[in-house]
């Protein structure tokens, strides 16, 4: 359960090291929304640019800082689990709230990653001359993402199936 703790709070100091380095570098006004070319369609002020990415941040730790400290907090009606009643109850509850807690800790880190890496590349797009996106990375990565969250999302139905 660690580990995706360590994973987060390592990829906070690579946002807060983004964000020392590119801050001076960036213009006032930057790139903020690409389409699907990857030029820009938006525009923001780099605070609010960079206000945005620290709340996001914040947001998606939340999935691996809180959560788990939650679940065991909430009443089973508001867990949408498959099969909740049965899962939730008894000697039930606390193995597959462990298995909640950290499954939805490595869904944290990989949303985590992806915001680090995808704000680092409209970092780099903003610094071009051309003002565009890298197509080929975000597309990639977010392909990657929608894997991922396929196989997360059937690890889960997986765990709790229809009780026999």
């Amino acid at each position: 359960m660690k580990l995706p703790l360590y994973i987060v709070l390592f990829l906070f100091g690579l946002a807060i090291a983004q964000s020392v380095y590119f801050y001076p570098l960036l213009p006032d006004v930057v790139g903020s929304h690409f389409d699907a070319a990857g030029k820009v369609n938006g525009t923001s002020s780099k605070l609010v640019y960079f206000i945005v990415y620290f709340v996001s941040l914040a947001l998606t730790s939340s999935f691996t800082v809180l959560l788990p400290l939650v679940f065991k907090y909430l009443p089973t009606s508001v867990i949408n689990l498959p099969h909740r009643e049965y899962w939730l109850s008894g000697d039930r509850r606390e193995e597959s709230l462990q298995f909640l807690n950290v499954h939805f800790s490595w869904l944290g880190v990989a949303t985590m990653l992806l915001m680090v890496i995808i704000f680092h590349l409209t970092f780099i797009a903003n610094l071009s001359p051309i003002k565009e996106l890298n197509l080929p990375a975000p597309l990639v990565l977010l392909a990657a993402f929608v894997i991922f969250t396929i196989w997360w999302t059937v690890v889960l139905l997986r765990r709790f199936p229809k009780p026999s």
